[in-house]
């Protein structure tokens, strides 16, 4: 009797500590694991990640992915008006003296080119934000955190692929100092 009654306790507590570390290991549906870009609903590491030192010091964000499949994905704003922010991609930014959100994605060729600009005639988002935030530096070197959630865009017909696609992408990390892009192809 002892001995089933020991079985019994035993397997109660191997079932309880079961549940526990099953409940604890779950995450939400809709986490996103660091360093990764979700396109079109395939989750593609980012194996590099560079910011333009000149423009830095001026307040101006130019930040560079380099994705696991040789892709690219541009994002551009800038401190005073986009630091600490989430910004809501479905629409046109005020003008004002400073750079504007765009976020574009390259893959043998841009794939799509989004632009805050009220004076430029790039699509917006159907849906997403962004959220940029400077942390603290390390070893003089700029620490982001930057978030893309629930992107979607539909390009014009006859700009880009015509297609819709989508953009999730969480990067949390230091950003090397880089040239500026003006002279990427």
């Amino acid at each position: 009797m002892k001995t089933t009654l020991f079985f019994a306790s035993a397997m109660k507590a191997a079932f309880a500590l079961a549940a526990v570390l099953i409940l604890t290991s779950c995450s939400k549906d809709d986490d996103q694991p660091a360093n990764t870009a979700i396109i079109d609903g395939e989750a593609i590491p980012l194996i590099g990640a560079g910011i333009d030192y000149k423009h830095l010091s001026e307040g101006t964000y130019e930040i560079l992915f380099i994705t696991a499949e040789k892709g690219s994905i541009y994002i551009m704003g800038n401190e005073e008006y986009h630091n600490g922010k989430t910004i809501d991609l479905t629409r046109k930014e005020p003008k004002h003296g400073r750079w504007h959100w765009s976020i574009e994605y390259r893959n043998s060729g841009t794939i799509f080119f989004t632009s805050g600009h009220p004076d430029y005639s790039h699509p917006v988002f159907k849906s997403g934000t962004l959220y940029m935030k400077r942390l603290d530096d390390t070893d003089e070197t700029p620490v982001f955190e930057i978030r893309i959630k629930n992107g979607k865009i539909k390009n014009k017909d006859g700009y880009k692929d015509g297609k819709e696609h989508t953009i999730s992408l969480y990067y949390k990390g230091k950003l090397m100092f880089l040239p500026a892009f003006w002279n990427r192809k």
